[in-house]
């Protein structure tokens, strides 16, 4: 792994200039167009420098273009958007301890224990293994200490680290205790080294300001605390979605109880986060009101892993009523209109590959009984919405980013084809290929 990481840093001037000024054209087979839905056959896509020029097919390219552009044949595999992780958190690692009610309780034994240079190290290494897996996109969502995930995006941004592109929250805003559990009263106050604690409408406007100032471009609130049992008021929501409306900035909600739902979306907010017992009512709220719901579910592998880990003497019923739940969460958000972006809260040590539970909500999504078409719009179109990036990412179109991979070339049949990556590009530059 050592070496690894110290060859990375050698090749990366190689990554990042290696095409500067050299136009691509990529030849792709099996090539999914997230606008349509529909899976294309040999598709051309040309990229000048980090944005895409034109998709045709491939018959259409001329001799010229062929002459100058290098090709980069993917005739063999699926082709289709950088995935987007709209719930990610790289700079948080939670833990699993047998029969612990109190999730949470890692993030402060890391505010005491570990600290944060730990954090940065860790979050840059589970940043270039995302971008490794396809994952070109995150919305990094809290639990980095005090801004930990925009030092984190700065230097990627900067290329001293390999990463995905990133949107960061920041500190999440929170009501009295976060999400962290049995805290006494004397040490309250080293929650504030992790959530913005809001007091009221007034305050939970200056929350806002004071993110925003220090770079956060999405705000994550929590409508309820679930280990806590406080929660923000409607009217400190509404307050905070008015501030960041004012600055063309985005408000999500961790909201895992209906209620929590409903009074975030009655708020005015424009994501929610979990959702695990969203009912339909709410569901169509969200519906006419475009809020999007980012289902972080794991895949029944995934599921299994932590539920033996979390309850290794009766993790088989509780594995099986999640599962069911789960189902039915999905199924319900369907059937109302909602739309779906894909968000893994990939927090916990599952003693897996990093970025593989995040790809693996989208095998979670096929359980649920959503189409593979479906299922890809969720982590590309959909999820771009989610990031305020529409306009940029998700769509291998003219004008947008190129943020590409490739994957085996049965993806339009089976959903595992998303896990076996040959192909990365973020912003023009490859950087896997094989």
């Amino acid at each position: 792994m050592k070496k690894f990481f110290v060859l990375s840093i050698l090749l990366l001037p190689f990554f990042l200039f290696a095409q500067e000024g050299i136009k691509t054209l990529i030849k792709a087979g099996n090539f999914f167009n997230s606008e349509t839905g529909v899976f294309q056959s040999d598709i051309a896509i040309i990229i000048a420098d980090n944005k895409i020029e034109n998709v045709k097919p491939f018959l259409e390219v001329s001799e010229k273009e062929k002459i100058d552009c290098k090709l980069v044949d993917l005739s063999k595999y699926a082709v289709l958007p950088g995935l987007i992780d709209a719930h990610t958190h790289l700079l948080n690692k939670e833990t699993i301890l047998p029969e612990n009610s109190y999730l949470g309780i890692d993030v402060m034994k890391t505010l005491t224990m570990v600290g944060d240079a730990y954090r940065a190290i860790y979050g840059s290494v589970k940043a270039h293994a995302y971008l490794e897996a396809g994952i070109t996109a995150v919305q990094d969502l809290g639990n980095a200490g005090q801004f930990a995930d925009i030092s984190l995006r700065k230097s990627i941004i900067e290329g001293l680290i390999i990463g995905p592109r990133m949107r960061c929250a920041g500190m999440a805003l929170a009501s009295e205790g976060g999400t962290i559990p049995k805290i006494i009263y004397k040490h309250r106050t080293i929650i504030n080294d992790e959530y913005r604690i809001v007091i009221g409408p007034e305050d939970a406007t200056q929350a806002v300001r004071e993110v925003i100032t220090q770079g956060a471009d999405i705000i994550k609130i929590y409508s309820n605390n679930t280990v806590n049992i406080t929660a923000l008021s409607i009217e400190e929501m509404k307050a905070i979605v008015n501030e960041a409306h004012r600055y063309g900035i985005r408000v999500t909600a961790h909201a895992t109880s209906n209620q929590a739902a409903y009074n975030a979306v009655i708020s005015g907010v424009d994501g929610i986060e979990h959702g695990d017992q969203i009912q339909d009512s709410t569901f169509q709220l969200m519906a006419k009101k475009g809020v999007i719901f980012v289902a972080t579910h794991m895949d029944d592998l995934t599921s299994k892993k932590y539920f033996q880990l979390a309850y290794p003497d009766r993790w088989e019923g509780i594995l099986k009523s999640a599962n069911k739940t789960k189902r039915k969460i999905i199924q319900n958000a369907i059937k109302n209109g909602v739309a779906i972006a894909m968000g893994s809260d990939d927090n916990m040590d599952l003693k897996m590959p990093f970025a593989e539970a995040s790809k693996r909500t989208l095998i979670s999504y096929f359980e649920s009984g959503m189409t593979i078409s479906e299922i890809l719009k969720t982590a590309t179109i959909n999820a771009s919405r989610q990031l305020n990036w529409s306009d940029k990412i998700g769509i291998i179109k003219s004008g947008y980013f190129a943020d590409i991979i490739a994957v085996d070339n049965d993806l339009d049949k089976n959903i595992n084809a998303i896990l076996n990556v040959h192909f990365v590009m973020k912003d023009g530059k490859v950087y896997v290929n094989n």
